[in-house]
């Protein structure tokens, strides 16, 4: 992601040692020197309040419509620091700065300059998997961000793309293309069932979607992250999580069909897998991704109906061989477990290329 700087103001760090001891323990001098400092670069005061130590010291501070100026002094090591800050024009705080310097009898002064500001998230920057080049998405307002447990989260409004869910720097949703992500994986979903899972999916859009598709449906979403949900909820408006349907655990997907394979619990028409994935990294990744999945599509078999279904999103339809193959590894997997498997790739426009949808039947 990319981010550009907005500076709100200049702050000046002042150190001036070899004083006149003197001269920096007056409280009638300080008052005059900040008054006229603040004066000189036409600052506004609002307040002004100084405090004498004792034996020696003092402490001077000026509340500005625009900041502050301050002092406090050390007049047993002949030393003071002093802190210019305002938000106006950055020439009237080196004004400010270069009076109160001139005005101290002083050997030495080391004088530091800071712009304040803060960073605003200007453009997502996402790979393409097929070419290994970047694509920049204006982002015209980021709504939300949080560093979750599990992932670093941002709702964001993009050009183009609207209010768009972004999990570890990947688009995983958005208002404007949603509909055509959730359909693909949504392809072998049946007017007759009656019940599916979904592993991952908490934005909602997906159960969202199936129950469009066939309102009496029974959904049980089994998200890793809560916040993931909180956003969903708050920032994307959704409010498939009340509807009767539907069932919202919050766990680990693995461990959710252990338990319910375990339980012979009753066996399920579909199960989807909306699981957030990474395709770059090591040859071990490869490995260790593999091993998830054929461990999720082997727990899925043993709860799925006669003739159900699982259906995968797996990833870039096309990659270079730096990044990962998901869809490789899934169609490789669901041929493995299942003996079959069906294959969509669909231009999801803001993933910035087609993405992959892979189902098999039971």
């Amino acid at each position: 992601m990319s981010h550009l700087r907005k500076t709100k103001g200049l702050h000046i760090l002042i150190d001036l040692s070899g004083c006149d001891p003197h001269q920096i323990n007056s409280k009638k001098f300080w008052n005059d020197t900040l008054i006229g400092a603040a004066q000189a670069a036409s600052m506004e005061i609002l307040h002004t309040h100084f405090h004498e130590f004792k034996p020696q010291g003092i402490t001077g501070f000026l509340l500005l419509s625009t900041s502050h100026i301050s002092i406090h002094s050390w007049p047993e090591y002949n030393y003071v620091a002093c802190d210019v800050f305002s938000c106006s024009d950055d020439e009237n705080t080196l004004k400010a700065a270069d009076f109160l310097v001139k005005a101290v009898e002083s050997t030495k002064k080391q004088i530091q300059k800071i712009k304040r500001g803060y960073n605003i998230l200007e453009y997502l920057e996402s790979p393409i998997y097929r070419t290994g080049e970047t694509s920049r998405t204006r982002v015209i307002k980021k709504l939300a961000e949080i560093h979750s447990a599990f992932q670093d989260i941002v709702v964001a409004d993009l050009k183009k793309f609207g209010k768009s869910l972004v999990i570890d720097g990947l688009v995983q949703t958005s208002e404007f293309d949603h509909e055509r992500y959730d359909k693909a994986i949504l392809a072998p979903l049946k007017p007759t069932d009656r019940n599916i899972i979904i592993l991952g999916g908490g934005d909602g859009y997906v159960a969202e979607m199936a129950l469009k598709i066939n309102p009496d449906l029974k959904i049980t979403i089994i998200d890793l992250d809560a916040e993931v949900v909180f956003f969903a909820k708050k920032y994307l408006n959704q409010k498939v999580f009340s509807h009767p349907n539907v069932t919202l655990n919050i766990g680990d997907a693995m461990n959710y069909l252990k338990m319910y394979a375990n339980k012979n619990g009753e066996k399920v028409d579909g199960i989807i897998s909306d699981l957030t994935d990474n395709p770059m990294g090591s040859r071990g990744a490869k490995n260790k991704m593999g091993e998830f999945y054929e461990e999720i599509f082997r727990l899925s078999k043993e709860i799925l109906k006669p003739n159900g279904w699982i259906s995968a999103q797996a990833g870039a339809a096309a990659v270079i061989p730096k990044y990962i193959d998901a869809a490789k590894i899934i169609e490789n997997k669901f041929k493995k477990i299942f003996g079959n498997f069906n294959r969509n790739d669909v231009l999801v426009p803001s993933f910035g290329e087609k993405n992959s949808f892979i189902w098999a039947s039971n």
